[in-house]
């Protein structure tokens, strides 16, 4: 009698892992746009792609796949319609909000999850700001790597117009990013902050006109994708780890990370291009 296996594999012979992978994506949509870049949209577009539970499983499970997909070394998120994401879905807060303090922390720990997911994906993410960012999309958009925003984008954190705080990774994320000075403003007042102003604090990488929003983070992403890849996967695990370290440490984790990447095929690579005076031909290994 044969047994289950230990690893379940898809149809495309990757694992499936411990994400719920639905049969059909209803809240976002994916698509290979180019060669190695992929684009996750948000597409509850009536609701300015407000995330509920549904999409919270469905970004996770776009981010699983494409963790094991070689042929995406550079993930685009963005948002259909007028807006980015206005956070999460008010409506759903009238059932976690009546949970007592432990069921509450479990319950939303899901959402601390799929922005850690963001995070730690060992490949480039890029939020492409299109419009409206607010309360927890600010926190999609800075679990990114990077935010390239339009010109007509606004940041602006809006919790407390409901009476209570930003809790799933503003504070803790963009603290170094922008300063307490102007975290405490945006959370404290509630006020927007434009694009051009998030660029001036360090919260948006790149500003773009709206009809060249697309363009220009498709031209950042295939800079991302010539660059080798494990080694872009290890220098966002060392500087994520390094803001949270002392300086020792900080550069303990930097020699790790390197004598790992010396003995990568990668490495050997760049070396013979450098002497070749070629370009490389990264293999991700």
């Amino acid at each position: 009698m044969s047994e289950d296996p230990t690893v379940r594999l898809g149809s495309d012979n990757r694992p499936i892992g411990f994400i719920d992978h639905p049969e059909e994506y209803r809240t976002v949509s994916y698509e290979v746009i180019e060669d190695y870049i992929g684009l996750l949209t948000l597409n509850r577009p009536e609701k300015l792609n407000a995330f509920d539970e549904r999409m919270i499983r469905e970004i996770r499970s776009v981010i699983w796949k494409v963790n094991f997909d070689e042929s995406v070394r550079v993930l685009v998120l963005t948002g259909a319609g007028r807006g980015f994401c206005s956070g999460r879905d008010i409506l759903g807060l009238d059932y976690e909000n009546n949970l007592p303090s432990p069921q509450y922390r479990a319950y939303v720990r899901a959402n601390h999850e799929m922005l850690d997911d963001i995070e730690n994906m060992e490949k480039p993410v890029i939020s492409m700001v299109n419009g409206i960012c607010a309360g927890g999309g600010v926190e999609i958009a800075i679990a990114s790597d990077f935010r390239i925003a339009s010109a007509s984008a606004s940041f602006v954190l809006t919790e407390n117009n409901i009476g209570v705080i930003p809790a799933s990774g503003a504070a803790s994320r963009m603290i170094q990013m922008i300063g307490i000075g102007r975290l405490k403003e945006m959370m404290m007042t509630t006020l927007p902050v434009d694009a051009l102003t998030a660029e001036r604090w360090g919260l948006a990488n790149r500003v773009f006109a709206p009809e060249k929003l697309l363009e220009g983070t498709l031209d950042f992403g295939r800079i991302l994708v010539d660059r080798a890849p494990l080694a872009l996967g290890m220098a966002k695990h060392v500087i994520n780890t390094c803001q949270n370290t002392d300086t020792e440490t900080g550069r303990l984790i930097e020699r790790l990370g390197q004598s790992v990447l010396i003995q990568s095929e990668d490495s050997r690579e760049g070396n013979a291009a450098f002497r070749e005076k070629r370009k490389p031909r990264w293999k991700g290994r």
